[in-house]
């Protein structure tokens, strides 16, 4: 029967070193070499082990080329009409959660990444 450390009955304490432990999630500083806004490790979890939400973008075009006069054997110019739909279905995609570990909304995710649908349109004279 495994032990999971969600079934202890100090739940806060997920890494078994006991209630009191002066390094729950603690903030390492001034360590040589390390990165951060404190200039410390958090620790060695491997790429892309930790994700976020999905992120989801549709985009799509339609393009009208008509052509227009003659000059000779050979039109004189295109019209081009294009219809740009960014994030054609509106999806929302949220942002990572905070990472800040002493801030007051760590693992809250508060906003979103991307834009809302967007549709532009343009004509372009070819000539």
């Amino acid at each position: 029967m495994p032990h999971f450390s969600t079934s202890r009955a100090v739940r806060d304490d997920y890494f078994g070193l006991g209630k009191d432990n002066p390094s729950f999630f603690d903030v390492p500083i001034n360590i040589p070499g390390g990165t951060g806004p404190h200039s410390g490790r958090f620790g060695t979890l491997g790429r892309n082990t930790f994700r976020g939400p999905a992120f989801h973008n549709f985009d799509f075009a339609l393009i009208k080329d008509t052509p227009f006069g003659h000059r000779g054997n050979a039109e004189l110019g295109t019209i081009e009409f294009r219809a740009e739909f960014f994030n054609i279905f509106n999806v929302v995609n949220f942002a990572l959660p905070s990472n800040i570990v002493n801030g007051s909304g760590f693992g809250i995710i508060s906003k979103t990444a991307g834009t809302s649908r967007q549709i532009q349109f343009s004509l372009k004279v070819i000539y």
